[in-house]
């Protein structure tokens, strides 16, 4: 694969015809986490986000291929969140990013971030224009990202408007349960070194009930409002979901699900509220959900 003019592909050398679908790796070509990182935009997508959101920011760690996601109004802000994001990821994980892969898009080649990737002594390699196999990790993420979501919205006939929500947490799920192709193991433990717990996944979408902790007007006014989840909480041991009640995204700890089908027509019983809650060494921090 070439990223600089002088270094021609292996396939350009063995004399491969130009253009001709790159064969999948069977090794693994970095040596630990945050080595090199790809990173991709998709967007705008249809529908804005119910944060305002149009546009995604994917970046995919090549060594475990743990994945975060970032949700962006404009292009613009690319620049910042990726800054922020190497910062965090460089202090949390105590080691460097040698390099940054991404594509030609005017998102990821100005000066601004030039100008920071050399100050902090990151290499930039840029694939090939139109010539997407070189950027083959993001393009097979994306889609994945994109397909995931898209089924978890429809199971429970989620509201289009929350799209970023149905994405991130089709991400954090991918990182916890899909096992790295060659080395067998989930993207989280080889980022952290840790197993990942998944005992608080429950179904996106799916009804559930909130304690309504808030004082009461009379002894007969409600204990729980309904809503559906809308994922887990970034800096919380919580879950995020959207009370219907109250027409917010809320972040809740005394939570209990109906997960009976997708028509959200299963009954339980208003009075029982559980207190079931992710723990919170399962949480990763560097999330970033508008």
């Amino acid at each position: 694969m070439f990223f600089e003019k002088d270094k021609p592909c292996s396939a350009c050398q063995a004399g491969k015809e130009v253009g001709a679908a790159h064969p999948s790796k069977n090794i693994v070509s970095t040596s630990r986490p945050l080595e090199l990182l790809h990173m991709d935009l998709f967007g705008p997508i249809a529908y804005i986000s119910n944060g305002g959101n149009k546009y995604g920011l994917v970046i995919v760690d090549d060594f475990s291929r743990y994945t975060w996601v970032f949700f962006l109004q404009d292009k613009s802000e690319v620049q910042a969140t990726f800054k922020k994001f190497t910062r965090r990821a460089q202090n949390e994980f105590e080691v460097k990013i040698k390099r940054v892969r991404s594509d030609n898009g005017t998102e990821f080649k100005n000066t601004s971030i030039e100008d920071f990737l050399d100050h902090e002594g990151i290499k930039h390699e840029l694939s090939a224009p139109y010539l997407l196999e070189q950027n083959g990790v993001m393009e097979r993420k994306n889609r994945t990202l994109i397909e995931a979501a898209r089924t978890m919205l429809d199971e429970y006939k989620v509201p289009d408007i929350f799209w970023a929500e149905a994405v991130n947490t089709a991400c954090h799920a991918i990182n916890r349960l899909y096992l790295h192709r060659i080395m067998k193991k989930t993207t989280y433990e080889l980022l952290t070194g840790n197993k990942p717990s998944v005992s608080y996944f429950r179904v996106f979408g799916s009804k559930c009930f909130i304690l309504n902790k808030k004082p009461k007007s009379s002894k007969f006014a409600p204990k729980v409002d309904e809503g559906f989840l809308l994922g887990y909480s970034s800096n919380a041991c919580a879950y995020r979901v959207f009370n219907k009640t109250t027409s917010y995204v809320e972040i809740a700890r005394d939570v209990t699900f109906d997960e009976t089908n997708g028509s959200q027509g299963g009954q339980v019983d208003l009075n029982v509220v559980g207190n079931e809650e992710p723990p919170c060494d399962a949480i990763k921090k560097m999330r970033l959900v508008k």
